[in-house]
Parts: structure tokens; sequence; C-alpha cells
């Protein structure tokens, strides 16, 4: 593999932690604002799996307890979100890099 599909590579797992990150993030402040015990563990449980089935219990069990969100929180929560968007366009850049660099 040549130099820059190892670059490609590596902005494909940083834009991949990034977003894990993100999600957390929002995540814990989503289940503290619900009023959850332990939100930290809620945003690890959120991530944790290969295919997501932590963050698809977690949106299923909260439907239950209404939101508390402030809007100060309210407003974090969108820069999250922004966040993750910046997260998923250099995973997409760095698999469509390492794709042309395989093919190049």
């Amino acid at each position: 593999m040549k130099t820059y599909g190892w670059a490609f590579m590596i902005v494909l797992f940083i834009g991949g932690v990034y977003s894990i990150y993100q999600i957390y993030q929002m995540t814990k402040l989503d289940a503290k604002s619900r009023g959850f015990k332990h939100p930290g563990l809620w945003g690890l449980f959120s991530v944790s799996g290969s295919n997501s089935s932590g963050l698809l219990l977690y949106l299923i069990g909260r439907r239950n307890y209404p939101s508390q969100m402030s809007s100060e929180d309210k407003a974090v929560m969108d820069s999250y979100k922004n966040k993750v968007a910046v997260g998923i366009l250099f995973e997409v850049i760095g698999a469509i890099g390492l794709f042309a660099s395989f093919i190049l």
C-alpha cells in the first residue's frame, strides 16, 4: 500500500473515533437530562457493540423518561450533532481515498 493509502486510513480511523466520542457525549447529556442514574455508563453502553445494538436499546429504553433538557443543553446537543457530521465526513473522505488508493 502506498503512503497516501496509509494517510487515508488514518483519516478514516480518526473520523471514526471522533464520531464515537461525540455520540458518547450526546448520549451522556441526554441520559443526564432524563434523570438516568450513571449517565456516563449509559453513554459507554450506547457506543459499545459492533452493530450499534447498545444505542438502539438506549433509544428504546428512554421513551418512558421525559427530557428535562435546558436551552443551554440543547445548544450543546446541537454542537455535538454538528461534530458527528464532521466525523462522518472525515470517514467518507478517508474511505473514498482508501478505495481510490487501492485502485490506482
